[in-house]
């Protein structure tokens, strides 16, 4: 009696706290949607405004973003012959002689391929060649830029300066008081 007593207790105690429960299940039914998750993600990145992915994140920040056979020339990666016009022009030009003034109170007088360092050398620059052009208003004048490390090179750029310009401000990631700037003060153009 006392075991049937005991089984009929834990019966119906297991009968009390499963009828009693209630479960939770939240409404997501509006939340669900027919689309793939794909197709969300591609019209969430339609609806981002090209400038501002352009001002947020630059397409490179030095050469081995880019692909090969292309530079990250001023934060695009592109080919130093896609700066220039070159067909469609009676004469082609191009120049030599570039006169420089850097922010270590330098001035060179440069041919193409030739160039400079500060910093002990942390920062190299040199004057990269370019093809002949079609005689424009400004005159573009890439630049490589090396960034050194215990004499290893660790990144590789290009900037681009017209004449009468100055470059944008060059750091290096293990010298925080570097901030190198230089100046086209003159080119010696020859046309065609």
């Amino acid at each position: 009696m006392k075991l049937k007593l005991l089984i009929f207790l834990v019966f119906s105690l297991l009968l009390i706290l499963v009828s009693g429960c209630e479960y939770y299940v939240p409404d997501v039914s509006n939340e669900i949607s027919s689309e793939p998750v794909s197709e969300k993600v591609v019209k969430v990145v339609e609806n981002v405004t090209p400038e501002i992915v352009q001002k947020n994140k630059p397409v490179c920040e030095v050469n081995t973003d880019c692909e090969w056979g292309t530079f990250c020339i001023d934060a695009k990666c592109q080919k130093i012959d896609d700066l220039y016009v070159t067909e469609g022009c009676e004469s082609k030009c191009n120049f030599n002689s570039v006169v420089i003034e850097t922010s270590d109170k330098q001035t060179f007088t440069l041919n193409r391929g030739q160039g400079d360092y500060t910093a002990a050398g942390a920062v190299e620059w040199t004057l990269a060649s370019g093809p002949d052009y079609c005689k424009g208003d400004d005159i573009l004048v890439p630049v490589k830029i090396k960034k050194k490390n215990m004499g290893k090179v660790i990144s590789e750029e290009y900037t681009v300066v017209k004449v009468g310009e100055t470059s944008k401000v060059i750091t290096h990631p293990t010298i925080k008081s570097l901030a190198f700037t230089f100046n086209i003060k003159s080119v010696n153009e020859e046309c065609s």
